[in-house]
């Protein structure tokens, strides 16, 4: 007797296998540190009449104090202002993706031209979270040991640094995952002379995924995008108004698809005669360091 067994269905009468329903999307990192309030937001070079702008400083305030004169009728001289500047130059950064009708329209919703667009809001946050790794690689001042894991004595040395400095708090620090670990991993061995705050969920809904919680009073960030060289991870501690960011905005053109959504740009490119779309993201934006001195490099094992 011949048994029906699915393996001989297979050719005519039964798929190899098949799609389940659910489009279930890939693990990826979803952490934005552009909404969280540790890069200041510095508006927008439209109408400028150049793609880079400077912010210009100042020693005021309490930069240099008050001295002593030799008697009390003794000219005093002048003191010189100090004053220096910081350049942040706006740059497009775009992502297209193309999708056929047919591969559309035998799909069940779950990959689209509209889909594919609303995925550009993630795909946005990641380029700042670039851009920001990218600057706090430039920091002049480093804490940390290369190719030693990172301690609570690097956590505390960055501390020390920024407070050395005179740098107001709060402070936040910005890490990769590996070297978020590695901290943990040292907390274990202080015997619970400072413990780290984990993130809650109102915490979360409020500063989103990246977030990792606070310790000795220094919001920490985990992002995925910290650099990498020579085997070590370079994140770093700023304090406000280390880092800054501009934008440039997409204006709307006559006969053009582009939709504005917060500070990136969707554009709908149809080529009929192929029967595809193009969906392109257009952003233009720029991240750099304002005031070196507010912030220090936390160089440690990646």
């Amino acid at each position: 007797m011949t048994s029906i067994l699915h393996s001989n269905l297979e050719t005519d009468l039964r798929l190899a296998s098949s799609l389940a329903a659910n489009l279930r999307v890939l693990l990826a990192d979803m952490a934005s540190l552009r909404r969280t309030g540790v890069v200041t937001f510095l508006g927008s070079v439209n109408g400028a009449l150049t793609d880079t702008l400077k912010e210009r400083y100042a020693g005021l305030d309490g930069y240099d104090a008050f001295s002593a004169t030799a008697a009390e009728d003794t000219a005093v001289s002048t003191t010189a202002l100090t004053d220096a500047s910081a350049t942040v130059a706006v740059a497009r950064h775009a992502i297209r993706r193309d999708i056929s009708d047919l591969a559309v329209l035998t799909g069940n919703g779950g990959i689209s031209a509209e889909r594919l667009a609303a995925s550009m809001a993630g795909e946005y946050e990641q380029l700042f979270n670039q851009l920001v790794a990218d600057s706090v690689d430039d920091l002049g001042t480093d804490v940390g040991t290369s190719g030693a894991d990172m301690s609570v004595s690097d956590f505390f040395s960055a501390m020390y640094q920024l407070e050395l400095n005179n740098v107001p708090g709060p402070y936040s620090a910005i890490l990769h995952p590996v070297q978020l670990s590695d901290l943990r991993e040292s907390l274990r061995a202080e015997g619970g002379a400072v413990q780290f705050s984990p993130a809650t969920m109102d915490m979360l809904s409020i500063k989103g995924q990246g977030y990792a919680g606070q310790f000795l009073g220094v919001d920490v960030y985990k992002i995925s995008k910290i650099n990498s060289a020579g085997g070590n991870r370079h994140g770093a501690m700023v304090g406000a108004g280390c880092l800054g960011y501009r934008i440039g905005t997409v204006e709307s053109v006559i006969g053009s698809t582009i939709i504005r959504a917060d500070e990136y740009a969707v554009e709908f490119d149809r080529n009929s005669s192929a029967g595809t779309t193009s969906v392109i993201g257009h952003a233009y934006v720029g991240v750099a360091i304002l005031e070196d001195a507010r912030g220090v490099g936390i160089v440690t094992d990646a």
